[in-house]
């Protein structure tokens, strides 16, 4: 048995930080219906994210704008432990929706709202996506170019962030109802959680003796990416450790830098750098990787996502699985006593539309008559 398997949850989000959030509590075993709008999730345009966002879970379409549609959305509500939306502020409540309404039918409910800005604040009703929320939080400003520009990532940080959040803020709740019975609202905002990860850049610059406020690493001479012969990068990852310095040094052409504390290399830091570069141009990443690892010193080859794949190491670890037409990659952790590997089954758009009405207990000719009603707007034939 998976660890949530005691849990039922109503997702109404689309995109990525909702979905990414219900995918982990499905991976964790949690029954989770995914309410599609007519038409479904503006996601599945894009295949591949659509599978890796949303395997593992049942399917149902619901037009919220029609009576029924939300009567339906109710019905599932008294009887699930969780409900996720994305929304704006107020778009819920116009849906009928909102915490009010639900928790009144379930007062148990951990309901989470998860939003750009929030629920309050001067910014609540502003639209942006997760390259703004990123700017706005400060994150970005950490993030340039060897120009010194601004440089967007190439993974949405703001919106996997919010994903990861919203599971720790659900999963506290859910304990927390344990112990006092009661369920909660969430209000995440995703730009507080990019603020968040940014924790240790907003402390230093509570230190008002330093002027300098790169990110808190990229000041280390011996802490960063270097070209080697082949055309490929290494990572070194030497911080304040005297030890790792020394072998470097002492396995090295610079040996005559070794001894230097990590104050004395913070004052040569661009002697350092130019000697690294130097350096690590001598050999091929493979070599490096080598004899680095021999040496015992924190160093890797980047490697791109082919080679990850083919790596030993995540081979051995079981991070991948093959679901449908789609590789996927698993929970980074394991349970002695219970699994939590994906479930093989992707849904198409409300598949599981009529098997959901049913288990609600209405007849197949109650659901004739929502379906004339309009409540699921088109619906997939697979059920």
């Amino acid at each position: 048995m998976k660890p949530l398997s005691h849990l039922t949850v109503v997702d109404m989000t689309v995109n990525l930080p909702g979905p990414f959030c219900s995918e982990i509590l499905a991976d964790l075993g949690a029954r989770v219906i995914k309410v599609e709008p007519p038409g479904g999730d503006p996601l599945r345009h894009s295949p591949h994210m659509w599978a890796s966002l949303n395997r593992g879970k049942e399917s149902i379409t619901l037009n919220l704008k029609s009576t029924t549609g939300r009567q339906i959305l109710q019905d599932l509500i008294a009887k699930a432990d969780i409900f996720l939306e994305g929304s704006r502020p107020g778009v819920a409540k116009r849906l009928g929706a909102d915490y009010t309404t639900l928790a009144t039918i379930n007062p148990d409910l951990v309901y989470c709202s998860i939003s750009g800005f929030g629920q309050d604040g001067p910014w609540t009703n502003r639209p942006a996506h997760d390259i703004n929320y990123l700017a706005l939080s400060g994150y970005l400003s950490t993030q340039s170019t060897i120009e010194g520009n601004p440089a967007p990532p190439p993974i949405l940080i703001s919106d996997l962030a919010s994903g990861l959040y919203s599971t720790i803020a659900i999963l506290a709740a859910i304990t927390s109802r344990q112990a006092n019975g009661k369920g909660t609202f969430i209000d995440l905002s995703m730009t507080d959680s990019a603020l968040s990860l940014l924790g240790l850049e907003i402390a230093k610059s509570s230190d008002h003796s330093i002027s300098d406020q790169k990110p808190n690493v990229s000041y280390i001479p011996h802490y960063g990416v270097f070209p080697c012969s082949d055309g490929k990068w290494m990572t070194l990852g030497i911080v304040h450790e005297d030890h790792f310095w020394d072998r470097l040094c002492n396995i090295t052409e610079i040996n005559d830098l070794s001894g230097l504390d990590f104050d004395q290399r913070l004052d040569r830091a661009d002697e350092i750098k130019e000697r690294l570069h130097k350096l690590f141009i001598t050999k091929t990443s493979e070599e490096w990787e080598q004899l680095l690892y021999n040496a015992d010193i924190p160093a890797a080859a980047v490697l791109d996502i082919w080679e990850v794949l083919k790596s030993d190491h995540f081979k051995h670890r079981g991070s991948f699985v093959n679901i449908d037409l789609y590789r996927h990659v698993i929970l980074p952790f394991n349970f002695s006593n219970a699994s939590v590997s994906p479930e093989p089954k992707i849904s198409t758009t409300g598949e599981n539309t009529k098997t959901i009405i049913t288990n609600l207990g209405y007849t197949s000719e109650e659901f004739e008559l929502f379906t004339q009603a309009d409540a699921f707007g088109s619906l997939d034939k697979g059920d």
